[in-house]
């Protein structure tokens, strides 16, 4: 398999290693695709070039691909969840990242058991991941826009569901967010925001961009690929929730 991620000078003897030691641990042929490079060389990244800590990395993505049938997810499964509206691909931004839009504001507590959510996250995120892929860039970016979000959107799950996930994405999808931005925020958020982001990694620190409104959304997209409430150009309009 060709790989479309560059792998630099410096990178190729940790790979070589870790590729090696990571095809020790194939039992089948059926297996060989968890040896994809663009894989081998984002745990690589994630773990600094470690190559013990990235093997580790790969063998738990490894065998949580298989126990959770993560490539098996289908929009079936999930049409409950994607009728809701909340979320939904659509556009890029200025570094060609394809870009999953999530509305807080169809968000309701307790309107579906969380092992749902976290299916139907992953669900989306395997879909970005084809998306980033085809587009050459490998990365996703996402729009968290907290807009309109009322009290009956405050969800007390909501905190363990995104820990969970969180937990999930940094394992299992090691280097594929590039960005996230976050919109509409009030003043509590900015402040608890601004009091974490100095022990925030600088890594991290980068990819987040905390917006108190959509003018901010100018500086990472080009109009055509925002939607018009978001200041864009583009008449997209979102089938879901049915009106």
């Amino acid at each position: 398999m060709e790989s479309r991620i560059h792998i630099k000078e410096e990178e190729e003897i940790p790979y070589e290693v870790l590729y090696s030691r990571a095809n020790e641990l194939i039992t089948s042929s059926e297996d060989e695709k968890y040896l994809d490079p663009e894989a081998l060389i984002r745990f690589l990244r994630a773990r600094e070039m470690k190559v013990d800590n990235a093997l580790e990395m790969w063998r738990h993505w490894m065998e949580w691909r298989k126990s959770y049938r993560a490539d098996e997810i289908t929009e079936l499964e999930v049409m409950p969840q994607i009728e809701t509206g909340q979320a939904f691909w659509h556009g890029h931004d200025n570094q060609g990242r394809p870009c999953l839009i999530v509305r807080t504001r169809f968000h309701w507590p307790g309107q579906f058991p969380m092992d749902n959510m976290i299916r139907y996250c992953i669900y989306l995120v395997e879909i970005g991941i084809r998306l980033a892929d085809e587009s050459g860039n490998g990365q996703i970016c996402v729009i968290y826009d907290r807009g309109q979000m009322t009290e009956a959107n405050r969800d007390p799950e909501l905190i363990g569901t995104m820990k969970r996930l969180s937990g999930m994405l940094q394992d299992y999808y090691a280097e594929r967010l590039g960005a996230l931005y976050v919109l509409h925020v009030n003043w509590i958020y900015w402040l608890m925001y601004q009091a974490v982001k100095p022990m925030l990694q600088k890594k991290t620190r980068n990819k987040v961009h905390v917006l108190r409104n959509i003018n901010g959304l100018r500086d990472h997209f080009s109009p055509d690929q925002l939607l018009m409430e978001y200041g864009g150009t583009n008449d997209y309009e979102h089938p879901y929730p049915r009106k």
